[in-house]
């Protein structure tokens, strides 16, 4: 389990030191229901998704997301034009954070990478219960329409 936090203090180590300093932009919203059946509008290969909750003592409690993941070619998008615009977190269906993490783009020929955080963490909400699991709903836009990718059943981990 120590490794475990170690590897998402690294990757969060490493992610931090390699981004510029933005200010993440969140909203809380609880009355969006998420779809019980998954949509996958992109072609997504998640390379890594982490959600946690920093209950460090001496701090004041904080809400985490970071990951890679990387958006293929498809059907009914332009890789090119197609960009990661914010992502949902919910929980039992409702909508707990709505975020506009620091996100870092790159292209390399038919695929484009994304790495994402929200750095220094969101304030924990009521409506989040640290000990369930969580959904995210990646929302892409193409300039035209919103495109979504969902996940369900992320961990959710204490860190202590």
């Amino acid at each position: 389990m120590k490794y475990k936090h170690f590897n998402i203090f690294l990757f969060f180590l490493i992610f931090l030191w390699s981004c510029s300093t933005t200010k993440v932009e969140t909203t809380h919203k609880t009355k969006k229901v998420l779809p019980k059946q998954l949509i996958h509008d992109v072609n997504l290969a998640v390379e890594k998704n982490v959600s946690w909750v920093n209950l460090m003592p001496g701090a004041k409690p904080k809400f985490h997301i970071s990951g890679k993941v990387n958006l293929l070619e498809g059907d009914g998008y332009d890789i090119k034009t197609t960009s990661l615009k914010y992502i949902k977190v919910f929980q039992d269906g409702k909508e707990i954070y709505f975020i506009k993490p620091k996100i870092r783009e790159e292209n390399k020929g038919n695929i484009k990478h994304y790495l994402y955080s929200t750095i220094s963490g969101l304030s924990i909400v009521k409506e989040l219960n640290t000990k369930k699991n969580v959904d995210f709903e990646f929302v892409f836009t193409d300039g035209k329409k919103e495109l979504l990718y969902q996940i369900k059943n992320v961990e959710l981990q204490e860190v202590h």
